[in-house]
């Protein structure tokens, strides 16, 4: 069942019935023989799906119904994370899961780039926390990514994955900014960014299904590298983060990728030096939007992380106008409405479920039919000040919602009931769905 979006802004229900339908016509499963479950994750020249766009992709094909894609997808390139490539997963493959030849040439002559191990481990514990599938861990490739992977690339001595700072794919960046000038990057913000979301995810799994000493130890390194990055990344003269380091030191300047992920994956601590770095982001981009679609989909998730919403809710319009056929527009726009917006996620515990809106005041955004876990929910925030959440299959949610200001209201929705809560802590239960 395809999730069903309803608002008052209806500009944004026209274009989620556009990208639902434009994304699952990407879908390549059972178009030609020997075609994985897959979609097209990539450049519309290329037939292929790639582990960067994969990794941005999930989220969406995950709410349109796309799981048994997204873990063949991902269990191919987890598999191809082999000591003879430095633990790098592939760039690319063909539908038939074969090696995409234009991105490998052979075991040491292949496109890599850091981010994309750390992204790929932070989706897999995200689709598992989505699903509850733990087929979706690859626990070998989880460990091997965050122990082996990282001794392997760490050219500053510093326990962050990086490269040698040649600016050449095919021997490896630190970097997905492939525009980068020289001097390039050894270290680079996008690398430890998704490194530490990738610490922090397995680092969340403690008393789950991997092992309790290696999930602490994730966590401790996710501790390690944010107090790392407080305290060594900031250029206090030019009020913001480093994009990286090259060979010479800190690199000052808009350097893309490696400029918004810290916001993206929400590394920086939510302080004043988060707000300038973010002001800092939206003049670069306002002054001149990337010419890349593929790089503006990340814009509304680095200003919805940190309450900007007015921002993203630009970025996720300006996105829906384009009706680019690049497939991470649709695929990430299912994703920024009906979870973006709402704010909708897994909580730590089975059956947990959090939400919070990022609507203007005086609208509302309805979404329904979410596999979340186990149960089917739907939900509806009017603004920011009441919200209704509602279950029509699996065991029921216990459901926390955060309202501004930063409180919290905490209830149990059983099946076959709707709960409804306000900004002013008010919550009741009813026992019949709406």
């Amino acid at each position: 069942m395809r999730v069903r979006v309803g608002s008052s802004l209806g500009d944004l229900t026209e274009s989620y019935d556009w990208a639902s339908a434009r994304a699952l016509e990407w879908v390549q499963t059972g178009r030609a023989a020997g075609n994985l479950p897959s979609y097209w994750a990539g450049l519309t020249d290329r037939p292929m799906f790639y582990s960067r766009d994969l990794a941005h992709q999930m989220l969406g094909a995950h709410l349109l119904g796309l799981d048994a894609e997204n873990l063949a997808m991902l269990r191919h390139f987890a598999a191809s994370a082999t000591r003879a490539r430095g633990w790098y997963p592939l760039w690319a493959f063909m539908f038939d899961g074969t090696p995409a030849a234009i991105d490998y040439h052979s075991d040491d002559d292949f496109v890599r780039e850091v981010p994309a191990a750390f992204e790929l481990v932070e989706k897999a514990v995200e689709q598992y926390r989505w699903t509850g599938d733990e087929g979706f861990l690859c626990a070998d490739f989880l460990r091997t990514t965050m122990t082996l992977f990282v001794e392997a690339h760490d050219p500053l001595g510093i326990g962050v994955a990086g490269a040698a700072g040649t600016g050449d794919i095919f021997a490896g960046t630190a970097t997905y900014n492939e525009a980068a000038d020289p001097p390039y990057l050894r270290v680079a913000a996008d690398g430890l960014a998704s490194q530490w979301a990738a610490h922090r995810a397995v680092g969340a799994l403690a008393g789950g299904p991997i092992d309790t000493d290696f999930a602490r130890w994730n966590r401790r390194r996710a501790e390690q590298l944010e107090d790392m990055f407080a305290a060594d990344w900031w250029l206090p003269g030019e009020r913001h983060y480093t994009s990286g380091f090259t060979a010479d030191g800190p690199r000052a300047g808009f350097g893309l990728e490696s400029t918004w992920f810290p916001a993206v994956k929400g590394v920086m601590r939510a302080d004043d030096r988060a707000a300038a770095h973010l002001a800092y982001l939206k003049a670069a981009v306002d002054a001149r939007p990337p010419t890349n679609i593929e790089a503006v989909t990340y814009l509304p998730e680095a200003f919805l992380r940190y309450g900007w919403d007015a921002e993203a809710l630009r970025w996720i319009r300006y996105l829906a106008a384009s009706r680019a056929d690049y497939p991470e527009v649709p695929f990430t726009h299912v994703a920024h409405i009906v979870v973006g917006l709402t704010g909708l996620e897994p909580g730590p515990a089975p059956d947990a479920v959090l939400t919070r809106s990022h609507l203007p005041a005086g609208e509302w955004l309805s979404v329904d039919g979410v596999p979340i876990g186990a149960s089917t929910v739907g939900l509806r925030h009017d603004g920011r000040e009441a919200t209704e959440l509602w279950v029509t299959a699996g065991p029921g949610v216990t459901w926390t919602s955060t309202w501004d200001g930063g409180h919290v209201t905490t209830v149990v929705v059983p099946t076959g009931s709707r709960a409804r809560a306000d900004a002013d802590g008010g919550v009741v239960v009813l026992p019949v769905h709406r």
